[in-house]
């Protein structure tokens, strides 16, 4: 049943984060030194300095926006995964631990993240770049979008390693096993308290939860995937003692 050795995770690039929030501060630097230069009258200087703005800031944009579906990717493939692994530790199993099974695996189906409010988000962005005035409506619509995956991000973060260690600890209650499988629990985070934070800080509390919350994701897939194989083999050993 070496069934998790052929589970591969999507993982979020952390280098990728840490570029992103570099840029965004090569491009606020620039931004200080194209004042500088308008405040003291060099026009040339000035104009080369926004330019660094602009290159610096699309690409930080661009990292973002890639880290921001990452985040997604891998926590559905990572839901995707489990269901598999424990559908077929189900098909092995008996009653209660075939019922418990079942009842994780329908829970797990309510944690699918929702791509879509991602890719509305993107489009009412890309729009507005072209429609003038409008512009500014249609960014706040397009943050509500935003706001609305990154509840789903947050939400499904918070119960998704609960879910897990609660099912492990029902394991070690019924003595199914008796390894110490510990997953990784990724911090419960409020989309209410993550807008007011990122507004208040200027945008800094953003920058740090993008590489925050990327390196927590790896460390919770690295720790389930870890737990899937210890668990594999603890019920294999099992199965083949009794």
């Amino acid at each position: 049943m070496a069934l998790s050795q052929f589970m591969e995770e999507d993982r979020v690039s952390t280098a990728m984060a840490i570029l992103a929030v570099l840029f965004v501060i090569l491009a606020v630097i620039f931004a200080l030194s194209a004042a500088a230069y308008a405040v003291s009258g060099g026009i040339g200087g000035a104009f080369a300095s926004m330019g660094m703005v602009a290159l610096f800031g699309i690409l930080g944009a661009i990292f973002q926006l890639i880290v921001l579906y990452q985040w997604s990717k891998a926590i559905n493939t990572n839901v995707k995964n489990s269901q598999q692994f424990l559908s077929n530790i189900k098909e092995h199993a008996e009653d209660p631990l075939r019922g418990e099974v079942g009842f994780i695996l329908g829970r797990l189906e309510e944690l699918m993240v929702p791509v879509w409010p991602f890719w509305v988000y993107i489009v009412l962005y890309l729009v507005a770049l072209f429609v003038g005035w409008f512009a500014f409506l249609l960014n706040l619509i397009g943050f509500i979008f935003l706001a609305v995956y990154l509840s789903h991000i947050f939400k499904t973060t918070n119960r998704l390693s609960d879910i897990k260690d609660k099912f492990y600890n029902y394991l070690r209650g019924r003595g199914k096993i008796t390894a110490q499988i510990e997953i990784y629990r990724i911090p419960r985070r409020n989309i209410v308290l993550f807008i007011v934070l990122s507004v208040i800080t200027f945008a800094v509390y953003w920058l740090y939860l993008l590489v925050k919350l990327s390196f927590e994701i790896n460390h919770y897939l690295d720790s389930d995937a870890q737990a899937r194989k210890q668990l594999e083999e603890v019920l294999a050993a099992s199965g083949s003692n009794g």
